[in-house]
């Protein structure tokens, strides 16, 4: 078998001859040991067929789903140069050798969009380069500072927006930064919205053809507004999807740069009946948060469409080492006052989850009482309550014009996620307070989210959602509302419990409201970490996947 040994040789040399991609660092001899590692990486992802219904399709609406799928496939590859700007030379380096150890590193590569590893605070697994993920992603020049950046903006006020905007790549031309409409960035970004374009011609709702139609105009001029409008318009679709540059996770400097990824979907139209009980409620829900600052404006959401629907198919960031369970979609505040927003639960996805990761750890570190109400039911309420979160809030800073995520820069998707679950977990509170459920379900929410918090906690603390998940778990462990009992098993002080849930939502609404980039850092920096006692108690966990290692199941779509 050939070793890691020669397998670096061949990376290091095509690494180096890429543009200024990454510093080489010293090489080490990754022997079987190395191997060994990565093999029980891969281990922790429990491997998954993703299934989709759609035996109630036509042929027309398969067809649509094809060519859907088909750009996101090429989205995927779009996604692979943002992740980091060796992860393309790894994996293609990595696919040319043909020997044990070299499939085993391609397996793991493939998994997390390059040599970085999320779970492990992005470290490097495999290769020559920096020992961490670059914050700067494929988004930013590697040797450019933060502080470049912002005395560049400083000089030149004019470029300002087109610098921070969600969709240009910076780059160096003649030691200048220049900026790059990711239109014109990524050349394959046309073969996309060909695809849409010939999926549009397949689709007999209208409403979905206009979608599909303006989703290919907004891959060719970065202009996504229209498309986000058109696809909260969409009636009587059985078939949805998400495509484009979404979230801004991968922009470890700023936040300010969006990452491209593809979710098609079939929607549960039974299954999506049972989030009745959420929607009737939903001002309700809001006019209860526990907030005590200054009023901020309110774009109250004319609409929120609920529902449920299996993954067919994932590519590019939700597809990036831990698996999407859920979005809340559009971002754009604007779109938030005007149209609302649209909540999508991937069952498939969380099914999965729930069966081989969070019922093992409710049994592994909750007292007998808190594990027997891990319910399957209950984890996906949570995660409806959280994604019908994020639209509550501000998201404008008060007084100002300028939105919470620009304001919060880096720090904003930690502490969005944390508003999420924080207030999606006080909303139960307030449905039991409405008599909208009882007493019983409300204990298998609170065991189910306790679970649920070391499940993501597990993706690491650089992961928006691990970190987020660190920040429940600390402060409400501080606070008495998590306890240890003596045998070291975990349960939840009812008596306080949600009074200290409404302490955290409160703090984190009123950062966002007043746009507090350093209180944002203080709160991450006190209770963001993974401490000695969480250390220890994750590490019980050893046996329990981390995630799921997904398959899409195209063959009754590509026939």
């Amino acid at each position: 078998m050939r070793t890691f040994f020669a397998i670096l040789i061949v990376l290091a040399m095509l690494l180096a001859s890429c543009q200024k991609k990454e510093e080489i660092v010293e090489e080490k001899n990754m022997k079987s040991d190395e191997t060994k590692l990565i093999e029980e990486r891969i281990a922790a992802f429990a491997p998954i067929d993703i299934n989709a219904d759609v035996s109630m399709l036509n042929d027309n609406q398969l067809k649509v789903l094809e060519y859907v799928i088909k750009a996101g496939q090429v989205i995927d590859e779009i996604f692979w140069q943002q992740s980091a700007p060796c992860a393309i030379p790894t994996r293609d380096s990595l696919m040319k050798l043909d020997d044990v150890a070299s499939g085993i590193a391609l397996k793991y590569v493939m998994l997390n969009y390059g040599p970085y590893d999320p779970i492990f605070d992005n470290g490097r697994f495999l290769g020559n380069g920096p020992a961490k993920r670059p914050e700067a992603g494929g988004f930013y020049p590697l040797d450019m500072t933060k502080e470049e950046f912002d005395k560049f903006i400083a000089a030149n006020p004019d470029k300002k927006e087109l610098f921070t905007s969600q969709y240009t790549v910076i780059t160096r031309e003649n030691g200048s930064l220049k900026a790059t409409p990711y239109h014109k960035y990524y050349k394959t970004i046309e073969n996309a919205a060909l695809f849409l374009d010939t999926a549009a011609t397949y689709a007999e709702n209208p409403s979905l053809k206009k979608y599909i139609e303006l989703r290919a105009k907004a891959l060719r001029t970065d202009e996504y507004y229209d498309s986000d409008i058109a696809w909260m318009d969409l009636e009587n679709n059985d078939i949805d999807f998400v495509l484009g540059p979404i979230e801004n996770y991968e922009d470890g400097l700023y936040n300010y740069k969006t990452a491209f990824e593809a979710i098609v979907m079939v929607k549960d139209i039974e299954a999506s009946k049972e989030l009745d009980l959420f929607h009737r409620n939903l001002k309700q829900l809001e006019s209860k948060i526990p907030y005590t600052g200054k009023p901020y404006k309110k774009g109250a959401p004319s609409k929120t469409v609920l529902q449920i629907v299996n993954v067919a198919y994932f590519g590019g960031d939700c597809n990036k080492g831990v698996k999407t369970i859920a979005n809340s979609l559009p971002n754009d505040p604007k779109i938030h006052e005007s149209k609302g927003s649209k909540k999508s639960m991937f069952k498939n996805m969380m099914e999965a989850k729930f069966e081989k990761i969070v019922v093992p750890i409710a049994n592994a570190i909750l007292t007998e009482e808190f594990a027997k109400n891990a319910d399957k039911k209950a984890f996906t309420s949570f995660v409806t309550l959280h994604e019908i979160s994020h639209t509550f809030g501000p998201g404008y800073v008060i007084g100002s014009k300028e939105s919470v995520r620009v304001a919060l820069k880096e720090r904003y998707s930690a502490v969005e996620e944390t508003k999420a679950d924080i207030l999606g977990m006080y909303n139960h509170k307030t449905l039991l307070e409405i008599s909208a459920v009882d007493q019983t379900y409300i204990d298998k929410a609170m065991a189910t989210y306790l679970a649920g918090l070391y499940r993501s906690i597990r993706f690491g603390a650089e992961e928006a959602h691990g970190r987020s998940n660190l920040i429940q778990l600390n402060f409400l462990k501080q606070n008495g509302a998590i306890v240890k009992q003596k045998d070291g098993k975990l349960a939840i002080n009812k008596d306080i419990f949600f009074d200290k849930v409404a302490e955290l939502a409160d703090m984190i609404l009123t950062i966002q409201a007043n746009g507090d980039y350093a209180k944002a850092g203080e709160i991450i920096e006190k209770y963001g970490q993974i401490t000695p006692e969480i250390k220890a108690e994750i590490e019980l966990l050893s046996v329990i996947p981390r995630d799921i290692d997904c398959k899409y199941n195209l063959s009754n779509i590509f026939k």
